[in-house]
């Protein structure tokens, strides 16, 4: 006997028809109105700053592709216009994984209206996330970290900074957005740990080793004692923000002439997973390093630089062994 499957309707009756005539929460007739009500939902839930703002990044790329559609309230998305909105976005020209980013805003945008009763169906219910193609992850390779390295003026105090900034992302792996907000009282000294406040506030530790350790103390020395206690400072003492350090990263990959492969922060990020895997690194701990929330990034990586591909090969060419095959 067949099961049917049964949707669970909204608690909250805010849709109804009355003598006739539709009546319906300003929500669901107005975009502008209905994405205010979600972000302040967000904001009563204590979401990061960051993810109300990607929220409302995405979903203004959606109103954006709705509109083309001629669709301009909420309650008349339907799953059709929903697809076309991703199938608009991946012809944009931007990645799979761009795709999907958005995507994932959408449908809990259409999920929250749903189930606060501002609609009586959700078009996003049975969409799921686009197939992206899996890319090789960019790293840098090991003459390229050396030449990264030897490129800062360690004579000057920016020089020096930009240069232990570079060992912070080699060493830990950490994101960007979690380096600018990185404090000295979020060093733990005795333990070599650093407290992260990464995705979602969520918390964790990294540790780190003894030649970090070493220029960590020796930067904080020159650095000296400020008003505020944020690691990473400009010139005029105020604390770096993410982009300063995104642009003197790449300056210093201009300067030190790496080519085909983008020198930034994430560039950083994945090289330290890659070499961590390779020298014998696990899954389990790598994905608690970088905090991501499920192992499926991690084992990429794994399946990527598990083994060096190259040293195998030397080690068991066909062609090169020809003469040793009986």
């Amino acid at each position: 006997m067949a099961v049917t499957k049964r949707t669970r309707r909204p608690n909250t009756i805010k849709a109804y028809v009355e003598d006739g005539e539709s009546k319906y929460p300003l929500e669901a007739l107005d975009f502008d109105t209905a994405i205010a009500t979600f972000l302040h939902n967000c904001r009563v839930k204590n979401l990061s700053e960051y993810s109300v703002k990607y929220y409302d990044n995405s979903l203004k790329e959606l109103v954006k592709f709705l509109n083309i559609v001629g669709v301009e309230r909420p309650i008349d998305v339907t799953e059709a216009n929903f697809k076309e909105c991703i199938l608009a976005k991946k012809e944009s020209g931007v990645k799979d994984s761009t795709v999907n980013t958005n995507l994932k805003g959408w449908r809990t945008f259409f999920r929250y209206l749903y189930e606060a009763g501002y609609l009586s169906a959700n078009p996003a219910e049975h969409v799921t996330l686009i197939k992206a193609e899996r890319r090789i992850i960019p790293a840098f390779s090991k003459e390229q970290i050396k030449k990264l390295l030897s490129t800062p003026d360690l004579t000057t105090f920016t020089g020096y900074r930009d240069y232990v900034l570079l060992l912070t992302l080699l060493e830990t792996g950490i994101r960007i957005s979690e380096v600018e907000r990185l404090k000295i009282t979020d060093i733990i000294w005795k333990e070599r740990i650093i407290k992260i406040f990464g995705k979602g506030r969520k918390e964790r530790y990294v540790p780190f080793q003894v030649t970090l350790e070493k220029e960590l103390k020796k930067y904080i020395s020159v650095r000296g004692p400020l008003e505020h206690d944020y690691l990473f400072v400009n010139i005029d003492n105020t604390p770096m923000k993410k982009r300063t350090m995104q642009e003197n990263i790449q300056k210093i990959g201009i300067a030190a002439n790496i080519k085909g492969v983008r020198v930034s922060p994430h560039t950083f990020r994945h090289t330290f997973a890659k070499f961590y895997i390779m020298n014998g690194g696990d899954a389990f701990s790598l994905q608690k390093i970088l905090g991501h929330t499920t192992v499926e990034m991690v084992q990429t990586y794994v399946s990527l630089f598990g083994t060096d591909i190259a040293k195998q090969h030397r080690k068991f060419s066909p062609l090169e062994r020809l003469n040793d095959i009986e």
